[in-house]
């Protein structure tokens, strides 16, 4: 699949006209086109377990969009602006931090740093608990830093956040600040034969949506997730890999941040894969996703603490080769989804790579946690406005009790806080695949998360030109309102469905249509 080269630097040698930098770091400036740093010396060591020491540096500078690159259409020509943009800013501002970076590794204080475009910032790896104490006070002093992070997304200097209990989720591995938004699963089964059609796509209409072509046709799905089995009966012929002549190319369809990095899509844990199947999953047999024509990319991403995170959220935004280079903003898909959690739900560390994303025109979905019926149990990163968090329900229309309740844990004084979750979408008892050619049946707002991602892919396929506001609008007026009357703290604007929204689009925003 060829794709256009990006990004378009300012000129030939990847240097600002008329500025001028000494070779070192203009060549480390153009490791922007790079989203893994090994040119650093970080790859090497987070490999090796230093990961749990990471300092990730934000630095406050920002690209000045105009209008006119917001105002763009959705597509390749908006998602390349916006990445263009973000490069150029990171090519500037970066210069005298990885300066200091240098300095700090030539002293022996740190072992190598990577630098990220989206969000502006520069990964530190410490070499020990005092060479991390060095670090963290010289780039707490340094012009331009607006906020340092640790590998759980507390806040070391700037930002804002709060601690915050995290509980009523699986955690990954021995990463106490991570985990997944799946409250149960029951055994696998081998086939599908006798199942009826999956209840959760009854209740939002996906059937007589995809009858009439709301189906997610030319549109992808991108996973932020445990990985994916790229094989699988009921996701296979999705893969955007999968080229017309049956072969497969995994460049910008797949990366995996695990220590393997596998060169193929895999799914140990057996999470992502079943969220994808939610998402577009189908076999003659039986439909078990909500938009079956559209296709889907994979980021094995959850691995490691927040470094991994926003690298992941970065490959969404401009994809690469499988060495990481050559991102590729025209290849980004058009719904990120995510269905897990890092770090305290009161923390901003994920602000700036979720104002990005929209920017580019891709929607952002986030499970809305499985913290219970507890206030303000939001999980990060579905705390922020600009992303939807999604609350889990039964057959019955009612909430989950192991769904998470709004309002949004971050900070407020002095003003209301923000509502969430945003609607509310099928999450118990969801049948969807798993790894093997298997299906099984799981519980948890990560099940809610693709059904809505799903529903969003379905009505972008019949109005593509709906605004990211203009779509929640859309979604907001046609959502079930269930539980207490009008927007509420445990089922959002309600459940979501496709039919009712592709009415109130026809009604509202005629000129969105395709």
């Amino acid at each position: 699949m060829a794709h256009p080269a990006v990004p378009r630097w300012p000129d030939p040698d990847g240097s600002r006209p008329g500025v001028i930098r000494p070779r070192a770091l203009r060549d480390r400036i153009r490791e922007r086109s790079r989203i893994e740093g090994s040119s650093h010396d970080l790859r090497h060591h987070a490999a090796n377990d230093h990961g749990h020491r990471h300092l990730i540096v934000k630095l406050a500078a920002k690209p000045p969009f105009r209008n006119g690159e917001l105002q763009l259409p959705r597509g390749a020509e908006r998602k390349t602006a916006i990445w263009d943009g973000l490069v150029q800013t990171a090519a500037t501002s970066q210069v005298p931090l990885i300066a200091l970076a240098e300095e700090l590794k030539a002293a022996g204080e740190i072992l190598g740093y990577e630098t990220l475009v989206s969000p502006n910032a520069i990964i530190i790896d410490p070499s020990n608990t005092a060479g991390g104490a060095k670090a963290l006070a010289r780039f707490s002093a340094a012009a331009g830093v607006r906020a340092i992070y640790d590998q759980k997304g507390d806040v070391k200097f700037g930002g804002a956040g709060l601690a915050d209990a995290h509980d009523g989720a699986h955690e990954l591995g021995r990463a106490p600040h991570t985990g997944l938004d799946v409250h149960t699963r029951d055994e696998p089964v081998a086939n599908l034969s006798g199942e009826p059609l999956p209840w959760g796509l009854a209740m939002v209409g996906a059937p007589e949506a995809n009858a009439v072509g709301a189906d997610g046709t030319g549109l992808v799905y991108g996973s932020i997730d445990t990985g994916a089995d790229f094989t699988h009966e009921a996701i296979a012929a999705r893969y955007r890999g999968l080229q017309a002549d049956g072969s497969v190319s995994h460049e910008r369809s797949w990366f995996d941040f695990g220590p393997t990095r596998s060169a193929t899509p895999k799914d140990p844990d057996a999470h992502g894969t079943h969220t994808i199947g939610t998402v577009l999953g189908s076999t003659p047999e039986l439909q078990i996703g909500v938009a079956p024509k559209a296709s889907w990319i994979s980021v094995a991403g959850l691995k490691g603490g927040l470094d991994v995170r926003l690298k992941a959220l970065q490959f969404m935004q401009a994809p690469t080769n499988l060495d990481g280079t050559s991102p590729d903003p025209a290849a980004a898909p058009d719904v990120v989804g995510m269905s897990w959690w890092t770090g305290p739900g009161s923390s901003d560390a994920f602000r700036e790579s979720l104002d990005n994303l929209t920017n580019a025109g891709i929607e952002t979905v986030k499970s809305a946690g499985n913290k219970g019926d507890g206030p303000e149990t939001i999980s990060a990163p579905g705390q922020f406005p600009i992303v939807n968090a999604i609350a889990a329900v039964d057959s019955n229309a009612d909430i989950a009790k192991f769904s998470s309740r709004g309002p949004s844990p971050l900070p407020h004084t002095g003003k209301s806080p923000e509502w969430k979750p945003d609607f509310a979408a099928p999450g118990v008892d969801v049948l969807s695949s798993v790894p093997g050619n298997k299906y099984a049946k799981y519980s948890g707002t990560s099940m809610a998360q693709p059904h809505f991602s799903g529903v969003v892919l379905a009505l972008l396929t019949k109005y593509p030109k709906l605004t990211h506001a203009q779509l929640n609008q859309v979604l907001a007026a046609s959502s079930r309102d269930v539980g207490a009357k009008g927007r509420d703290l445990e089922f959002g604007h309600g459940i979501v469905n496709i039919p009712a929204a592709l009415a109130v689009a026809a009604a509202k925003f005629p000129d969105a249509a395709a």
